[in-house]
């Protein structure tokens, strides 16, 4: 791209700016309790078009722009050309600042995207054979091997956590893309009008072409993320039906730690009946009384005190379950485990 053009810089215009003080002076007094007076306004056509290219050169890409678009309301025919030349490096520089400095958009997002979508896949097919394996060995009246199938729905949860988490972050993504694509929208209007005032303007175009290329790639980048996006919310619910089938099969003794959720916006794979109420303190415990009476397998504990009997509803997840005879040791790991 080449650089900004400048305009002449001459003396202030002080003879035309004399029959407009009082005007001014008088505006500013009849609403000085409002607002103060617009400083561009005091302005002349050529000390705003420097002052934005000057803003442009130092960096300061919304002074540059409000600079410049004041100076092309003034419909000076002389500095229109070289202000919208500016105006398309303002709204280029403002885009790529939002890309952090590069001109294409990061292909690692769409990687990520793209490897948790095959991780998902991944996860479905080892908790569908899980399922198979458990329900044959049920109809051939044998016990299961459930250490595969703990694994497999461990995974398939994390997962599933792990990208209900970067779904947001990825549109989040796509809406700051579409705020580049705007910009650059209006870059390539700017240089292109410029072009059209003078046809002999190459640069103009130049830049105009070089940007439009730009813009194709990175809404091609675009396009294949919000594409990626939308599959991973397809294959959410997949992995969904197939961690609570999966579930159904395991002992709720059996079942990895992470199928309960850990605050409001996770997704409690626990059976119905272990499921604790939404709404809670966020995967901690929470001693009220309505919370104990839903759990009935804590009625043989009575004589633990009730933060003990809570924790002692998960218990049985550890290694040897039902070897402690409801001692101290069994809740001080539940309490070890839990904070």
């Amino acid at each position: 791209f080449d650089r900004p053009r400048i305009a002449s810089f001459h003396p202030p215009h002080t003879h035309p700016m004399k029959s407009l003080l009082p005007l001014l002076l008088i505006a500013a007094t009849a609403f000085a309790a409002e607002k103060a007076p617009d400083e561009l306004a005091l302005l002349d056509t050529r000390e705003l078009h420097n002052r934005g290219t000057l803003r442009l050169q130092q960096g300061d890409l919304v002074g540059a722009e409000e600079a410049l678009r004041a100076s092309l309301a003034r419909n000076d025919d002389v500095l229109r050309l070289p202000a919208l030349h500016n105006l398309g490096h303002v709204r280029f520089g403002r885009g790529k600042l939002a890309l952090g400095g590069k001109t294409v958009g990061d292909v690692t997002e769409l990687s990520i995207a793209r490897s948790y979508l095959e991780a998902s896949d991944a996860d479905i097919s080892d908790m569908q054979d899980q399922i198979e394996i458990i329900d044959k060995a049920k109809a051939d009246s044998k016990e299961p091997d459930y250490v595969p199938a703990v694994s497999a729905l461990g995974g398939g949860i994390g997962t599933y956590r792990t990208v209900k988490k970067l779904i947001p972050k990825e549109e989040a993504m796509v809406a700051k893309r579409a705020g580049v694509i705007a910009s650059w929208v209006r870059s390539v209007g700017d240089f292109r009008s410029a072009h059209e005032l003078n046809t002999q303007d190459q640069p103009s175009l130049q830049n105009a072409e070089a940007i439009e290329e730009l813009l194709r790639a990175l809404k091609r980048e675009t396009l294949a993320l919000e594409e990626a996006i939308a599959d991973q919310r397809k294959k959410q619910e997949e992995l969904r039906e197939v961690i609570r089938e999966l579930a159904k099969r395991i002992p709720p003794d059996k079942l990895p730690q992470n199928a309960e959720g850990e605050g409001d916006d996770d997704e409690n794979f626990l059976p119905e009946g272990m499921q604790k109420p939404k709404g809670g303190s966020g995967g901690k415990t929470d001693p009220r009384e309505g919370q104990e009476k839903r759990m009935s397998e804590q009625e043989a504990r009575s004589s633990l005190e009730s933060l003990k009997g809570e924790f002692g509803r998960k218990m049985p997840t550890s290694d040897k379950p039902g070897n402690s005879p409801g001692g101290n040791k069994p809740s001080s790991e539940a309490k070890k485990k839990d904070y």
